[in-house]
């Protein structure tokens, strides 16, 4: 019906609110990873950067859970 991977706003939703579900999604995906590979933070805690894959994941995760119903 809307062709392969369209991206729509569901029903119920506006096109404001699914137009601020995504850009509050991209802030925290894009807010994770900078605070996930942070160099300064690196220098104090050495181990970070092996583990930065793991918030990153998990806020991709959470992103899409809260976004999928909308857009």
């Amino acid at each position: 019906k809307y062709g392969g991977g369209a991206n729509y706003v569901h029903s119920g939703y506006t096109k404001g609110v699914g137009l601020a579900a995504e850009i509050i999604g991209t802030f925290v995906l894009v807010y994770t990873v900078f605070s996930a590979t942070d160099p300064k933070r690196s220098a104090r805690d050495s181990h970070v950067p092996v583990l930065a894959p793991l918030p990153i994941g998990f806020a991709v995760f959470m992103v899409h859970l809260a976004t999928i119903p909308i857009t």
